[in-house]
C-alpha cells in the first residue's frame, strides 16, 4: 500500500512529536498554524527566486529565439 506524504501529514507529525500527548488544543493549533505559515512563505520565497531566475535566463536569450518548455 502506497502511502502519500503531504506537507499537512508532515505538519501532523511533527505537531505531534513536539507537543506530545498532553498537549492543549490551543498548543496544537499555535504551532500547527506556524507551521503552516512557513511552507507558505517558503513558497513564496521559492517563487520570486524562480522568477529572478527567469528573468537573468530570458536577458541573455536573444530576442528572436524560440524558447520551447
Amino acid at each position: 500500500m502506497h502511502t502519500e506524504f503531504t506537507t499537512a501529514v508532515a505538519i501532523e507529525n511533527l505537531v505531534n512529536a513536539t507537543l506530545g500527548a498532553d498537549a492543549t488544543a490551543r498548543e496544537e493549533y499555535v504551532l500547527r498554524q506556524s507551521l503552516l505559515n512557513l511552507v507558505r512563505l517558503a513558497k513564496a520565497e521559492y517563487k520570486v527566486e524562480v522568477q529572478r531566475s527567469m528573468g537573468k535566463v530570458l536577458q541573455v536569450i536573444p530576442s528572436d529565439a524560440t524558447l520551447v518548455i
